[in-house]
């Protein structure tokens, strides 16, 4: 039988190397664990496309919400027991909301999204708190929100909810979160590298942000703020992520945490959710895992408890296609044979590079009429040669949005509107820019003529709903 080793340098590296070059891509990097133990490490592409330095095993990426899985064992873990199905104002009573409920939400409802809190709208990344009460300022906030449904009764994806836990935890140790975790999760688990403190990641070891088409590194922006910590700011690497990996396979405690609370219904790696995992199948191997996205980084991490298997895949861009890569190497990990699994996505070997790509470098070159004629061209193509797909152009400019730099994907929001009139994504997105630039009549019209075009359109929605 052939080695992973062997495997993975004949047929999954190469196939990632052409991804990373045709698709665009800044870097990203890959952890593997097999049989419970640290197998493969791997760098690809640069961290900061103004220098060019490689990514390698040890360079440190802002995770995202796969932050969350610490948070997770952390609060279950903590010695003595805490009961998960008290009220968190037992940690927080000084807790309030706006409706008085606040004695219905449980640690619990927190962990596995069915707090019924809403989700963050805007992570005020172009504003970060950094100071040691970014969190209590944060929750002390939350005496102006009001539940959107009963504690425990629907899954409703809610970072917020993690910053609740993050500051519990917090104020149970009488540190801050960030130290509470280094000492609770990180030290313990050999990540002496990872931090939940951006002003302690090594500059010569952290991976920059890429947002817009063609990428671009956003000068002071990125996506950090205390205030959210807990749901999103953990920076590591993959060399650091396979050793959590392995010493989560390892602890027998885990498997409570990888227990169903609640449908979430998202085949194949987020069917239902336990106490910060998501539970899936893939294959017919059961699989418990997290995504992350944040302006200029994606993430996603899969553990094949059974199997004591772990895939990490992190990346500095928003383009790319995380999901993809993370199948390709467990397929090559478990020695499978190479396709989509019963997914819509194609395998990463047969995915057609986005069409942001050529018209990045058409905008680049010659301006947005160039890269109009340049859509026309490839999406008249025969076989198509382009991924043409709306969701393209949003991976395209989401994040500098979010980080309040519209400037940097104006040019791709006009090409994307001239040529796709009749996208409510479109003009939501552009909508969505306006907002943030201050433009609130040009935005308020934009979306809702997103919502003109789509009714479903809940992002349209919720930013036209601030608006009144």
């Amino acid at each position: 039988m052939s080695t992973l080793e062997g495997r993975a340098e004949e047929s999954l590296w190469p196939v990632v190397e052409h991804v990373v070059r045709t698709h665009g891509l800044a870097g990203l990097a890959v952890g593997v664990v097999q049989d419970g133990k640290v197998a493969l490490a791997r760098g690809f592409g640069t961290r900061d496309v103004r220098t060019g330095a490689p990514v390698t095993p040890e360079t440190l990426f802002h995770v995202a919400s796969v932050s969350k899985t610490f948070v997770a064992a952390a609060v279950v873990g903590t010695e003595p027991a805490l009961d998960l199905d008290a009220p968190v104002v037992r940690w927080l009573p000084d807790l309030t909301l706006a409706d008085g409920r606040q004695e219905e939400v449980t640690l619990r409802h927190l962990l596995t999204h069915t707090s019924g809190i809403p989700d963050v709208v805007d992570y005020g990344w172009h504003d970060p708190q950094l100071g040691d009460d970014a969190l209590d300022v944060l929750v002390r906030g939350l005496s102006a929100v009001r539940l959107t449904t009963a504690p425990g009764t629907q899954f409703a994806y809610c970072n917020l909810g993690y910053e609740v836990l993050g500051h519990a935890l917090a104020t149970l140790r009488g540190t801050t979160f960030e130290a509470a975790m280094t000492d609770l999760v990180l030290d313990p688990a050999g990540m002496h590298h990872s931090t939940f403190l951006r002003a302690d990641v090594a500059p010569d070891l952290a991976a920059a942000p890429h947002v817009g088409v063609p990428l671009v590194v956003p000068g002071d922006a990125y996506p950090y703020t205390r205030r959210h910590a807990p749901s999103s700011t953990l920076h590591s690497s993959v060399a650091d992520l396979s050793l959590w990996m392995v010493a989560t396979l390892d602890d027998r405690a885990a498997a409570r945490r990888w227990q169903p609370e609640a449908d979430v219904g998202d085949p194949p790696w987020d069917e239902a959710v336990g106490l910060g995992w998501f539970l899936g199948t893939y294959r017919g191997e059961r699989t418990v895992g997290h995504s992350g996205a944040d302006p200029g980084f994606g993430s996603r991490l899969v553990l094949v408890p059974e199997r004591r298997t772990g895939v990490v895949v992190l990346a500095n861009s928003n383009t790319v296609p995380t999901s993809a890569v993370l199948r390709a190497v467990l397929d090559t990990v478990l020695d499978l044979p190479q396709h989509a699994a019963g997914t819509d996505e194609p395998h990463l070997g047969a995915l057609l590079p986005p069409i942001t790509v050529p018209l990045g470098q058409a905008l680049a070159g010659s301006g947005t009429a160039a890269a109009v004629d340049v859509y026309h061209r490839l999406t008249s193509a025969v076989p198509p040669t382009v991924d043409d797909d709306d969701e393209c152009f949003a991976d395209g400019v989401w994040g500098a949005i979010e980080l309040h730099r519209p400037d940097l994907v104006r040019p791709l929001l006009d090409v994307w509107t001239a040529v796709r009139p009749g996208s409510s994504q479109a003009w939501a997105m552009t909508g969505w820019a306006h907002l943030v630039d201050g433009d609130t009549g040009p935005a308020a019209e934009l979306l809702q003529r997103g919502l003109d075009l789509d009714a479903g359109n809940e992002d349209a929605a919720t930013l036209l709903r601030g608006l009144v």
